[in-house]
């Protein structure tokens, strides 16, 4: 089924079309700590969670893409009550997570903008944001940045 952009998939578009390539590993990370939490595909049981990973993370924007995905992969929907297998994460303490456990992220499989980011690509951006505070809700800064990106970023309110 296909589905109106969100503004996640709108940044994957726009870090794809206009950003450097070595930059737009930034551009995605900015536009997933810019958000509330972390949704990771559970693949264990409600009572002892397991967050779907080998070299890389099951990660969603909202909760809707998860249920898309489990749609598309029944098998992973676990339990006679039908939840969703989702583990929500505050953005630090998912991205710790990932740290500690030297894995990459796959944000949005399947659905919309599908991003792959790897552990070492993660690893400085994780870094530098923990170093400026982890703020989610003000976004990132790119130094360098041409009119264009600054003018993209101030009109999304980063």
């Amino acid at each position: 089924m296909s589905r109106l952009p969100d503004r996640f998939d709108l940044w994957v578009r726009k870090a794809r079309e206009s950003a450097d390539p070595a930059r737009q590993v930034d551009w995605v990370l900015g536009a997933l700590v810019a958000g509330k939490e972390l949704l990771f595909l559970n693949i264990g049981t409600k009572e002892k969670p397991v967050i779907a990973a080998d070299e890389c993370a099951l990660v969603f924007t909202d909760a809707e893409r998860i249920e898309e995905f489990v749609a598309e992969h029944p098998e992973l929907r676990k339990g006679a009550d039908g939840e969703l297998p989702v583990i929500a994460s505050p953005i630090a303490a998912g991205l710790k997570w990932c740290m500690e456990n030297e894995v990459g992220l796959v944000i949005n499989p399947g659905v919309g903008e599908t991003a792959v980011v790897s552990h070492a690509g993660l690893a400085p951006f994780v870094e530098e944001w923990r170093r400026r505070g982890e703020r989610h809700s003000a976004g990132f800064w790119i130094p360098n940045m041409t009119t264009e990106e600054e003018d993209f970023w101030q009109e999304h309110g980063l």
